[in-house]
């Protein structure tokens, strides 16, 4: 019994000290920096025009599901399986060029397609045309930070992460005191700033990729193909986190309403930094093993049963305590959240102990075609228990849509992560029995 103790412990060390202490401790310190932030802006902004933003946001976030067609995750998988090959910085510039390039196509996409549509909420238009160039630096941001990932650099992933963060989140409530135009005004500032100090710390990796060589077209083959698939994928699965909101205000059509739900959920979306921070840091130690079943059953068992007793704490925590915390977050103006909220932090539960991590580690194993499906099966869930569910029991139907789908995509998913696991040892025990 001691000596497994002090492997559990040896083991957790370990882990520590490959940076997931400071990754987490970092997403922490940004999940609470941008809930402050938050916070004010719904004491700044009257609620009409928070729920305008939130909306605009919303489109946005939509638009940024599909950022450079994925290939940002796509230079992680395989940078991470060249690392230390000439090949790898020149995956990173290859995703930069043709990813950006993507990013302007798509805004000029998005910019055609709204110009003559009708919105739910007629003055988001504008502040949506001001969020898409946005796309532009976000993406670069995205891509710096991945190869600091992929080279397993985590402190200063941390440092740079939590930078970006504060410069956002200040910028925005400074900003906040001339309206929505003052709000954008201090994204454009924050996002340029952080890209200038990324590149800043940056500058000798980037003078590495800047003079990389050229990929072998079966290598920018192998590439897209990986990342159009994992954007189908991942692109699905974070259509949960937005799909509510725009229900609610196609099927509603207030901007109060919005605002209501969109409090409702800031907290359990936030919360998906805490799988997100153990992903950052074992992804790539995944990527490097990904052909060793029985390492990864292991590594597997042990991250899935910490999420899950870490999870049901904190959810627990924060079902007790909704109707303070509502107040605290946003004001008693905003306790129709408290049932909504309830709702979601029960499903954040089972998702971010199961999902979260399926979805990660299936796509580290390039199990890419098992997690699209998974995910359209989701989606559909979601979609269909919206339309059901919300023109009865309003953002409460909105809530259980989303836990429903949760429950359903965190038990295809798993499921979908066994069978990979299973199929791999069968592979191996073949390839053992055929060699001489």
């Amino acid at each position: 019994m001691i000596d497994t103790i002090v492997k559990k412990v040896h083991h957790l060390c370990q882990q520590l000290k490959k940076g997931i202490l400071q990754v987490f401790t970092a997403s922490v310190l940004n999940k609470i920096i941008s809930m402050l932030s938050s916070m004010v802006l719904t004491r700044m902004l009257v609620q009409k025009q928070y729920g305008v933003l939130s909306y605009a946001g919303n489109v946005y976030s939509y638009a940024a599901l599909f950022t450079g067609f994925g290939l940002a995750v796509g230079a992680l998988q395989l940078g991470a399986e060249s690392r230390g090959r000439p090949e790898e910085n020149s995956f990173y510039r290859y995703c930069a060029k043709a990813g950006m390039l993507a990013n302007f196509l798509m805004i000029a996409f998005l910019s055609c397609l709204i110009l003559h549509r009708e919105l739910p909420i007629a003055q988001a238009k504008k502040y949506i045309y001001l969020y898409l160039p946005l796309l532009i630096t976000e993406y670069l941001n995205q891509l710096l930070l991945i190869i600091l990932r992929s080279q397993k650099r985590f402190k200063i992933y941390a440092k740079l992460v939590t930078a970006h963060t504060i410069f956002v989140s200040l910028g925005t409530c400074i900003g906040a005191i001339w309206g929505l135009n003052g709000v954008f005004a201090a994204k454009y500032a924050a996002s340029l700033f952080t890209l200038l100090t990324i590149g800043c710390q940056m500058r000798e990796t980037l003078h590495e990729v800047i003079h990389a060589g050229k990929l072998h077209p079966r290598q920018k083959k192998e590439l897209w193909r990986y990342s159009i698939l994992n954007c189908v994928s991942s692109t699905l699965n974070r259509f949960l986190f937005l799909i509510d909101l725009s229900m609610v205000a196609v099927l509603m059509a207030s901007a109060e309403t919005i605002s209501v739900y969109k409090v409702a959920t800031l907290i359990p979306n936030a919360l998906s930094f805490i799988p997100q921070s153990v992903v950052i840091c074992v992804v790539p130690d995944i990527i490097a093993h990904n052909k060793n079943s029985t390492w990864l059953k292991d590594t597997f068992r042990k991250t899935f049963s910490g999420m899950l007793l870490f999870n049901l704490f904190i959810s627990l925590c924060l079902i007790l305590g909704a109707p303070w915390i509502i107040q605290v977050v946003a004001g008693k103006q905003y306790l129709a959240a408290v049932e909504p909220f309830r709702i979601l932090v029960a499903g954040y539960c089972v998702a971010g102990t199961f999902r979260s991590l399926s979805v990660n580690f299936l796509a580290a194993l390039r199990a890419i075609r098992g997690n699209a499906v998974c995910s359209l099966i989701t989606c559909m869930t979601d979609a269909v228990l919206n339309f059901l569910l919300i023109p009865r029991y309003g953002i409460l139907g909105a809530a259980y849509a989303t836990f429903l789908a949760e429950l359903t995509a965190s038990f295809v998913t798993f499921c979908c992560l066994i069978h990979t696991l299973r199929r791999m040892k069968k592979l191996n025990i073949s390839k053992a029995l055929d060699t001489p």
